[in-house]
């Protein structure tokens, strides 16, 4: 059976031991995506252990296996994928809700999130901030250097 394959993506990882738990990035995040700083709407959630200090991230993985892409009724129409960063990302405007992509995710917690748009369900998730120059902009303003952009090519940019 022939392997599916998706072309390569660039992926934000999370440094555990370099993360504050300020979450600057879910605000600007959501402030970038959204218009409102508010952490249920990022796409990146810090989970806080404050009596340990320990801060855990929930990003996308982008994988290679791209499970939710796969998954989804809407190839392509409503869960796409960017040619120039290999970002998977939900097209919201087509999104139906159906949540076949969440439930598709290999990840434990899966980093796709529900909510409501227009009177209706819709799901997102990590884009890659796809549409900046700057790349991703929880990578840009995290002050403490505890997100690390690598691109498509495997290169670190941030």
């Amino acid at each position: 059976m022939p392997t599916k394959t998706v072309p390569k993506s660039g992926v934000v990882n999370h440094k555990t031991e370099l993360c504050r738990g300020c979450k600057i990035c879910e605000l600007v995040c959501s402030a970038f995506h959204e218009g409102v700083c508010g952490s249920y709407l990022s796409r990146i959630h810090i989970d806080a252990d404050d009596l340990n200090f320990n801060f855990s991230g929930q990003i996308c993985s982008q994988c290679e296996s791209a499970e939710c892409y796969f998954a989804c009724p809407l190839k392509d129409i409503a869960l796409c994928i960017d040619s120039a960063t290999g970002a998977r990302y939900i097209n919201e405007a087509e999104c139906t809700g159906c949540g076949a992509c969440a439930e598709a995710c290999q990840l434990p917690e899966p980093p796709i999130w529900e909510k409501t748009q227009g009177g209706k369900a819709v799901f997102f998730k990590c884009d890659l901030c796809k549409d900046t120059e700057e790349g991703p902009l929880c990578v840009a303003m995290c002050p403490w250097g505890a997100l690390k952009f690598v691109n498509k090519e495997g290169r670190l940019d941030g």
